[in-house]
């Protein structure tokens, strides 16, 4: 009996493990939309995985088939193995093939990684903004800067880089991209440069800015597994910036930025946002990045200045280094953010002076902004080059100025 016991061991082992994917499974969908904490989990969660939304039980839905593809497909997303599963095809994919196994990341030359979306942008460019359009977006930035003025505080617009468009040299190898065959992708912030200096609105291109300094530094200022600047990038448009508060009328309330750094190679947090979202069982993440060190931070400082910062997720590099400034600030950080669904939310975060982490979020009411306007010593107002004049942190500033009081 004994020996018949294991013979058939094999068979009761595979009956287990089937048995406690299926009863994980059913567990894991009753917990997920309630209580997720409670999950049965892969020691690996994957990154950057959208949340599915409940399978629809009505009749018309069931009917359809709509219900029944929803519960599959939560049902396979519940299974502690999904994860296992999805990072084994994504390393195969990409260590045989050099291929992405996130449809939204795209590989390039040298292991560089691109966000799709940044690469199109880029290689649909060539027609010039439409003039109205551009003219009730400069005539917005101008407004709230002379309203920032009129009030005694600073106030500074930036525009953030584009990763393909620093660095098209790294763009993936037999990629289409009509702007750049035809030389006329690099001209987009032309005719909003030209707006903002018809208006006298202060600005800051660091787009432009990081082109003029790639060749004093020995690394590139985007990380290779990054999608946003790194922090040597960020120092350079916050030194600028400063440069900008201090020669207004109320001057810079943190100081003037300069700052010494040195590289690294340990990546974390923005410097691997890509690569993180890759889930692969060993990402190669050994490259250059930077640490920053600021030149006579700890300056004396009557009170700790306070800026407001309303963009998108470019700015979180520059509140970092925005901690070694000779009065760090606090920051009241308004931005928007991918969502657990695939869209964008707005968000916002109050650091405290030499605070590097995310800060206490606090709810994101636009109601709250016009006090937030008021409170601030300054403002910072950011876009990012590849979506400029169509976000809505300029409208939802705008209202703020004009409703404060």
């Amino acid at each position: 009996m004994t020996r018949r016991f294991f013979e058939r061991l094999p068979i009761f082992a595979c009956a287990g493990l089937i048995g406690f994917l299926f009863l994980a499974n059913l567990w894991n969908y009753a917990v997920e939309r309630d209580w997720p904490k409670l999950r049965i989990r892969s020691s690996q969660p994957l990154d950057g995985v959208a949340a599915l939304p409940p399978a629809p039980w009505t009749l018309d839905a069931f009917l359809a088939g709509e219900t029944q593809r929803a519960v599959s497909i939560n049902l396979g997303r519940a299974s502690p193995v999904f994860p296992i599963s999805v990072r084994a095809k994504n390393q195969t994919m990409y260590s045989l093939f050099g291929v992405s196994g996130a449809s939204n990341i795209a590989i390039g030359r040298d292991g560089q990684l691109f966000g799709w979306e940044y690469i199109d942008e880029f290689c649909r460019r060539g027609a010039p903004p439409d003039g109205a359009r551009l003219d009730r977006w400069a005539d917005a930035i101008a407004e709230i800067a002379a309203a920032a003025t009129a009030r005694g505080k600073g106030f500074a617009y930036l525009i953030s880089p584009s990763k393909p468009a620093h660095s098209p040299q790294y763009l993936p190898v037999g990629l289409k991209c009509p702007a750049l065959s035809r030389g006329v992708a690099q001209g987009k912030l032309a005719p909003f440069r030209a707006a903002l200096e018809q208006r006298g609105a202060p600005y800051v291109d660091s787009a432009q800015l990081m082109d003029a300094e790639r060749a004093n530094y020995a690394i590139d200022l985007f990380p290779r597994g990054g999608t946003h600047w790194n922090l040597l990038g960020a120092a350079l448009a916050l030194r600028d910036a400063t440069r900008l508060l201090d020669a207004g009328p109320s001057g810079s309330p943190v100081g003037r930025f300069e700052f010494d750094w040195r590289e690294n190679d340990f990546v974390k947090g923005t410097d691997r946002d890509l690569l993180d979202l890759l889930n692969l069982y060993w990402p190669d993440d050994h490259y250059p990045t930077a640490i920053v060190e600021g030149r006579g931070k700890g300056g004396v400082c009557a009170r700790a200045p306070r800026i407001l910062m309303v963009g998108d997720s470019f700015m979180r590099q520059l509140i970092v280094v925005s901690a070694q400034t000779p009065c760090p600030p606090t920051i009241d950080y308004w931005f928007y953010m991918r969502d657990d669904r695939g869209g964008f939310t707005l968000a916002r975060f109050v650091t405290e002076p030499g605070e590097i982490g995310n800060g206490a979020r606090l709810p994101a009411d636009l109601e709250q902004l016009p006090q937030s306007f008021l409170q601030a010593d300054a403002i910072v107002l950011e876009e990012n080059e590849h979506n400029i004049g169509d976000t809505k942190q300029v409208g939802n500033l705008l209202e703020a100025v004009r409703a404060a009081k």
